[in-house]
């Protein structure tokens, strides 16, 4: 029943976006070139703004402290700006392209009514799912699990490979390609291979994530407490189930964040892929410098952040294993 609910919103969701999109395009054609741009740019804000919200309310319990519904209060608020924003654009836009009335009060009403039903609607969702295990020491994956995580990514690497390497040569079969045409069907295999890959690696982080919500008793702003505390050695309080709480977020989270790394190294190299394929075409223009430049920023500021999180944590589970009453073996750290 989870499963097809959140199929249905993914559908519906795409569905609304798109629609939205065709309606704009095909009544505000008359509209500036740049008040067009800017409409098409924080339309679809008007159905993924409360897709948002509702995804909040259906992973987080608001009502688990004061500091989860201020947390969530300030998402909601800057989901209805940005959709005010959209609205007053749309208006303008609709009013320069003379488009009918009711294509902007259509949008507005619409996203009036999904923010409306949003929260509820995610609360519901959430109520479906299984309550928090008494015994968390249980969830918390083990070396095996772990062992079995990387099976999986290497299992889809090979099988992609293999896939992507096939097509490839059938394409050089039949084509009769040759010199920069072959390298281009072998970069792109390349790219689908890594970027499989890299997708694979954030399927299998999926139960880590969800035993590091556990952890929080599925509260947010208590998980946040928990990073300050375990992950940037802020000196906050916690009584002894927090405690317990933050010593088996400090387990999950190195295994979470070595996991993150591979994610964003088997993603650039699909990239790297990506961007030697267009500049073999001669297609490269400004676009690809911005994503080099944030490249380059992620490798240099955010993954020896990374590491040193991942090392703080360790020290955390260490230091406080023992008091918290914890079993050592739980969520071995990938060596």
């Amino acid at each position: 029943m989870r499963v097809l609910a959140y199929l249905f919103v993914i559908l519906a969701s795409t569905a609304l976006s798109l629609g939205a999109a065709l309606l704009i395009g095909l009544q505000f054609d008359d509209a500036p070139n740049g008040l067009l741009i800017a409409t098409a740019f924080t339309s679809p804000f008007l159905v993924m703004g409360p897709l948002v919200i509702g995804a909040l309310a259906a992973y987080w319990d608001h009502r688990a402290s004061p500091e989860s519904r201020r947390y969530l209060a300030w998402w909601f608020t800057g989901v209805v700006v940005v959709d005010v924003v959209a609205a007053v654009l749309i208006v303008l836009a609709a009013f320069a392209a003379r488009a009918p009335v009711w294509v902007p009060g259509l949008l507005i009403v619409g996203t009036a009514v999904l923010l409306a039903v949003a929260r509820p609607l995610g609360g519901l969702f959430r109520r479906t799912e299984r309550p928090i295990a008494d015994d968390l020491d249980r969830s918390l994956p083990d070396a095996r699990a772990i062992r079995g995580k990387v099976r999986a990514i290497g299992t889809t690497f090979v099988i992609a490979a293999v896939l992507a390497t096939l097509g490839a040569a059938l394409l050089a079969s039949v084509g009769g390609e040759r010199g920069s045409d072959l390298l281009q069907s072998v970069l792109i295999a390349g790219q689908l291979t890594f970027t499989a890959t890299a997708m694979a690696t954030i399927f299998v982080t999926l139960p880590l994530n969800t035993a590091l919500r556990d952890a929080g008793g599925r509260d947010i702003g208590r998980l946040r407490r928990f990073a300050k505390v375990v992950l940037r050695g802020k000196p906050i309080p916690l009584d002894d189930a927090e405690e317990r709480g933050a010593v088996q977020y400090a387990r999950i989270v190195p295994v979470t964040q070595q996991f993150q790394l591979a994610y964003i190294g088997l993603l650039y190299i699909g990239i790297a892929f990506q961007f030697v394929s267009a500049a073999i075409r001669g297609e490269l223009g400004v676009l690809p410098d911005f994503f080099l430049a944030a490249q380059v920023v992620v490798l240099v500021i955010v993954v020896p952040l990374t590491v040193r999180r991942i090392q703080r944590a360790r020290t955390y589970a260490e230091q406080h294993g023992g008091s918290a009453g914890i079993a050592s073996g739980a969520a071995a750290p990938l060596r």
